[in-house]
């Protein structure tokens, strides 16, 4: 994606801060204060939340799936108590059957149990050539469960986040065709690949480009294939056809863009305080001088801008005139990519991964607090 010329021409393309320089100063322009958000789902307006009605049911296997999967019971705690990502997968998911759901479950745990050992604060954050291996363990996982000789046995010895990636895997391919486990298999090494490139950006002395960072988060987010696995959920195949259509690749683009877009303000506070500077809203604090109030303003900006280019890609979609089913499948890939983005806000206000309960009001209106330390 290039750069937002339009942003660029009106607000202009001030030069970064000296390099050293940018994070502390940054730092010691937002410390301290406070935002009320906006309800982010109120600027997607024509995308409705719905939930898979089975998350207690779900939430029980979870439990007990949570006991064989060897990530340390601190970490099973945090994620169980704060991500809830049953309720993600649910308004992910929500026409698929219970027992795909435990699966779809099942992955989101992976990523984030995954992702979490190189971000800010894992194991690896400041481990490049860690963060290599474990990549490289990883993709070959992928290539050994969705290749064209599947093996779903882990190597001898292998993380726990990647051996229990195998049968996750294994069970999700059984339910895709094959054009749908290859393109399954390609946007998951994106994926994995695009992250340790987000760790070189993290460990850069000066804060990157607010619009390369945009750039480089809509191509390497791992939404995509979430996307992807709808056709699992629905037991349907899209062509491969379908799914290069520009209109299509337009509404993944543009929905994948919405769900970076959201995140970024609804993290703001949690990557804040870890130290975690690399988010929209603090480098365009950084790079353009400006004050917070206008950094969060021009990041929702943005999501009303690429909400309407959405909008307006659906009726280029190749509807048939006799098909039925063949638009029904069709309009179900357009909804799960709009679940995507209204999918994690929804997520993001009814659990604390971000923030606490309490700071969302009547209005789903959000007060981020970008204390050093929570208070």
């Amino acid at each position: 994606m290039a750069p937002d010329i339009d942003y660029l021409a009106k607000h202009g393309h001030a030069d970064a801060i000296e390099p050293i320089d940018s994070r502390k100063n940054v730092v010691k322009r937002a410390a301290g204060q406070r935002i009320l958000v906006p309800d982010i789902l109120s600027l997607m307006p024509a995308w409705p939340s719905e939930l898979q009605p089975d998350i207690d049911a779900v939430n029980e296997e979870i439990d007990e799936w949570l006991k064989t999967v060897k990530v340390a019971e601190h970490k099973k705690a945090k994620h169980r108590a704060r991500g809830n990502y049953t309720l993600l997968t649910a308004v992910y998911y929500p026409h698929c059957t219970r027992d795909k759901m435990l699966p779809l479950t099942q992955f989101l745990y992976w990523i984030f149990f995954w992702d979490d050992e190189i971000d800010t604060g894992g194991e690896l954050t400041e481990d490049k050539e860690g963060t290599l291996q474990c990549c490289k363990e990883t993709n070959q996982c992928v290539d050994d469960c969705l290749g064209p000789n599947p093996n779903y046995e882990p190597p001898a010895g292998s993380r726990g986040t990647v051996e229990m990636f195998y049968p996750i895997l294994r069970d999700l391919r059984a339910g895709m065709g094959p054009v749908t486990v290859e393109r399954f298999r390609s946007e998951l090494h994106d994926y994995i690949n695009g992250v340790a490139k987000q760790q070189d950006v993290r460990q850069a002395e000066d804060l990157p480009n607010p619009w390369e960072h945009f750039q480089m988060r809509s191509d390497d987010v791992g939404v995509i294939p979430s996307i992807t696995q709808n056709e699992y959920a629905m037991q349907f195949e899209l062509p491969e056809w379908v799914r290069r259509h520009e209109a299509m690749e337009s509404i993944i683009q543009e929905c994948t863009r919405l769900t970076v877009l959201l995140n970024e303000i609804l993290s703001l506070q949690k990557e804040f305080r870890v130290g975690q500077l690399e988010n929209l809203v603090t480098l365009f604090m950084a790079h353009d001088n400006m004050s917070l109030h206008s950094a969060v303003n021009r990041v929702l900006d943005l999501i009303r801008k690429h909400y309407d280019i959405c909008v307006e890609a659906e009726a280029r979609l190749p509807w048939s005139d006799s098909d039925e089913k063949f638009n029904e499948d069709m309009r179900e890939y357009v909804r799960g990519c709009h679940r995507l983005a209204t999918g994690t806000a929804y997520w993001s206000y009814h659990c604390e991964r971000y923030f606490k309960h309490i700071q969302v009001n009547e209005k789903r209106e959000v007060l981020l607090d970008l204390a050093l330390i929570e208070p």
